[in-house]
């Protein structure tokens, strides 16, 4: 049984201070492809440097995109290489603002997150912090990458000050493996894999 592993992070911006220690999650995740299920918002930036460095092991990923189709994947985002992932969720035509970007981003964020069974935030800037709150109000546990800069370093003292009864737990260590392993995650905790309930899917390989 597999647990589906949320990777967060900057999608743009300034990323080559959080470059190294991305590579270094990508390489040790290397070791899991028998125990994770990779999920991201198939976009560029952080994420997607850490599940290619992830992949050679065989690793299987999905994404959850804030476009229509494949099609339209590929014209939001062209330097993506969609072919490393085994499924792809899209935006339903039937969502109330399909012709909003941001709204649809949003909207992705939230079932990524409900789909995940756990998640590791590295850097980020506002849409990492939304993805967050919501894994942490999803129940979800959290891994929080220390030194990888952006909202992941504010994160520790944001946590001290405010807190939520029945929040998920949030586990924060500057090392990827120390993060992981023994840790991260504890499967005694985990409530089950979560099944995808949203979103319109299409599997990469049927194409």
């Amino acid at each position: 049984m597999k647990y589906k592993l949320g990777i967060y992070g900057s999608a743009a911006g300034d990323l080559q201070a959080a470059m190294p220690i991305a590579l270094k999650l990508g390489r040790v995740l290397q070791d899991y492809a028998d125990t994770f299920i990779l999920i991201t918002g198939a976009c560029s930036g952080l994420p997607d440097t850490i599940i290619s460095e992830a992949l050679p092991s065989g690793i299987e990923i999905w994404g959850f995109s804030s476009s229509f189709d494949l099609n339209s994947q590929k014209k939001q985002f062209p330097t993506i290489d969609t072919s490393v992932y085994k499924k792809i969720i899209y935006v339903p035509r039937s969502f109330t603002f399909e012709n909003n970007e941001r709204v649809r981003m949003k909207y992705r964020n939230v079932i990524s997150t409900a789909n995940c069974d756990a998640a590791i935030i590295v850097s980020g800037r506002w849409g990492t912090l939304n993805e967050f709150t919501n894994l942490i109000d999803f129940q979800k546990i959290v891994g929080v990458l220390n030194n990888s800069g952006g909202i992941a370093d504010e994160l520790a003292s944001l946590s001290n000050k405010i807190s939520k009864a029945g929040q998920g737990p949030i586990i924060f260590d500057d090392d990827p493996k120390q993060l992981i392993e023994p840790e991260f995650p504890n499967p005694l905790v985990f409530s089950g894999p979560q099944q995808i309930t949203q979103g319109t899917f299409q599997d990469t390989n049927s194409l």
